[in-house]
């Protein structure tokens, strides 16, 4: 039988993974989970909101959430389910790592990639995380004194500090492209991107789908296809699209990047240390792990999917991820969430009497809104300034959200997931009116 597992590197009997992702659906084996499954079809329908955290989240009531954008929050049954695959591994170790683990990881990447609507399941790759991913891709690219990378302003500052420092050992040319905020019409943003594209021979072109610090959505597959008219291989750092937004990578291939990031612990609601890496079918990019194992020279998938002995129940807890996001509905509970972000962002933009960073079209469920300290003072706003009020919210008031300092303005950036509700936005809109009628005087050191 085509699926019976062989062994293709190292002391494993199970990792012909290259073989195991090449079958055709109606050859490949899916090893059934050793344990019994949460059975959401008992479970009522509550609504969204104020219950959804008692049933399905671990969140300390003690506390209002609103930035579910930082680091996300695991579904509970989702960490049940890794921690029962974790009992199960140590009963019997070798079973899982000589045997089990190749089959059972292929089959997570295959159900992602039909979920994704990818061409195959060999354009999915699962990583730690975007930073390796990232990582991942710098140290593949070949990037030497000839190169000329566009990045945006809006890039990651981790990966913005990473791709300067390789830029500075090769003498690659690198150009940042700078976003002006608030953005009211994104059309003109993107026109200036494909004007600025334009005016250089790029090598390559990072772009955000959705900008960390200043959250908006870029119309990345318009930007995709002029990159391909272009000539430039396009990576985009989606590591808030998955479970935000409706995540496909069913467009016609022109209009794909090359490579795209995305991590599974946000808004997916998986563990910690679960990401996805897509690279288009014909792209010819060569990407490579930034740790390599036994698998050097078997194919990509092999060298990505062991890079050494680690916990690698994240990675199977993705089943259980899908089971509940196919239950709820994802495009259902992606529009509540946006929906909310919105309503929110109107609710405070009225209490304060400010203004949005960027226009709702082009907004999900985390958002930018002034602070009505903004207005009084828009000159020389710091760092600390912003500091000091989510300090105050997070130690007088018990709200978890974080401030942030954008052109010398000063912004809450809001999330919404399923376990919040508009009364919470309402308790932050007033907690900052008492913070600002303090006039947070500065703490001294």
């Amino acid at each position: 039988m085509s699926s019976i597992v062989r062994r293709d590197f190292g002391s494993f009997h199970s990792s012909n993974v290259e073989e195991l992702l090449d079958q055709p659906d109606d050859c490949f084996i899916s090893l059934s989970e050793p344990f019994p499954l949460y059975d959401y079809t008992n479970d009522d329908k509550i609504p969204f909101g104020r219950g959804m955290n008692e049933k399905y989240f671990l969140l300390d009531n003690k506390y209002i959430f609103l930035n579910h954008g930082a680091f996300g929050c695991v579904l509970r049954q989702v960490l049940e389910y890794s921690h029962l695959f974790q009992y199960y591994i140590e009963k019997q170790p070798l079973r899982f790592y000589d045997r089990e683990i190749f089959s059972r990881l292929v089959d997570v990447i295959r159900k992602m990639a039909k979920f994704l609507g990818c061409t195959t399941p060999k354009n999915l790759i699962l990583v730690e995380n975007v930073t390796f991913a990232w990582n991942s891709i710098i140290t593949s690219l070949k990037i030497d004194d000839k190169s000329h990378i566009f990045i945006m302003n809006t890039m990651y500052g981790a990966y913005k500090k990473y791709i300067k420092k390789i830029c500075l050992e090769t003498g690659a040319k690198l150009y940042e492209f700078s976003i002006e905020f608030p953005i009211d019409d994104i059309n003109k943003v993107v026109d200036k991107i494909k004007l600025a594209l334009k005016s250089n021979k790029f090598t390559y072109a990072f772009f955000d789908h959705i900008s960390s610090q200043s959250p908006f959505i870029l119309p990345i597959n318009d930007l995709c296809y002029y990159c391909k008219q272009l000539n430039i291989p396009c990576i985009i750092d989606g590591a808030h699209a998955l479970g935000s937004i409706d995540l496909r990578f069913d467009y016609e291939d022109d209009y794909l990047p090359d490579i795209y990031l995305t991590n599974c612990h946000k808004w997916f609601c998986a563990p910690k240390g679960v990401g996805l890496l897509y690279v288009k079918s014909n792209s010819k990019l060569i990407i490579h792990p930034c740790i390599q194992s036994h698998g050097i020279n078997c194919g990509m998938h092999s060298e990505f999917l062991w890079t050494g002995l680690k916990d690698y129940t994240s990675f199977l807890a993705l089943n259980e991820c899908l089971r509940f996001w196919s239950y709820y509905d994802m495009k259902m509970i992606i529009d509540r969430n946006t929906k909310l972000a919105k309503d929110a962002s109107d609710l405070l933009v009225e209490m304060w009497n400010t203004s949005k960073l960027t226009s709702d079209d082009i907004s999900g469920p985390m958002r930018c809104i002034a602070l009505p300290i903004s207005n009084d003072n828009n000159a020389g706003l710091k760092y600390d300034d912003a500091e000091i009020i989510q300090n105050k919210l997070y130690h007088d008031f018990n709200i978890e959200v974080p401030i942030k300092n954008i052109d010398g303005n000063l912004y809450v950036r809001i999330s919404a997931h399923i376990y919040n509700y508009i009364e919470q936005y309402e308790e932050l809109g007033n907690a900052i009116i008492k913070i600002v009628g303090k006039k947070y005087e500065k703490q001294e050191n």
